[in-house]
């Protein structure tokens, strides 16, 4: 019976390391939360980039294929005809064009858990202290009776 005990200390110690490595080991809900919220927040920059792209081949479309467009960009690029003449006043910026950004960069953001490692040690730690104090209550249970 003495060595049943002994057993269920390495039993409890490989369930702390089963259930430590499902909750917070790097293949854990915690790492598998962690990398769905950053799978959701790329999805919610392509479909950015995407609205950005489809913009952009609408302008490219139009000056390709209206002269109006082009003439209207050129003039916000200080083009003119031949016979026109331009007065720039002094203190003034000048009309702000309003040009759209090309997206942000979004770096995606490594998952923090526990390193196997770690966990097999904390594991092994506690299989040895659980039986050091097993075998601390035999020897003084031992002592005791003789």
């Amino acid at each position: 019976m003495p060595a049943l005990k002994y057993l269920t200390v390495l039993w409890i110690a490989l369930l702390f390391y089963a259930l430590s490595s499902l909750l917070v080991g790097a293949m854990g809900l915690l790492a598998y939360n962690q990398l769905n919220a950053e799978k959701e927040k790329q999805s919610a920059n392509l479909r950015r980039l995407q609205a950005l792209n489809e913009e952009f081949t609408g302008i490219r479309n139009a000056l390709v294929n209206d002269k109006d467009t082009i003439y209207l960009r050129a003039r916000e690029l200080g083009y003119g005809d031949n016979d026109e003449r331009f007065i720039r006043i002094a203190g003034l910026n000048g009309k702000q064009s309003d040009r759209v950004s090309a997206g942000d960069l979004s770096v995606p953001a490594v998952p923090e858990y526990i390193e196997d490692k770690t966990l097999r040690i904390i594991s092994i730690a506690i299989a040895v202290s659980m039986s050091l104090c097993l075998g601390v209550v035999d020897l003084l249970r031992m002592v005791k009776n003789s």
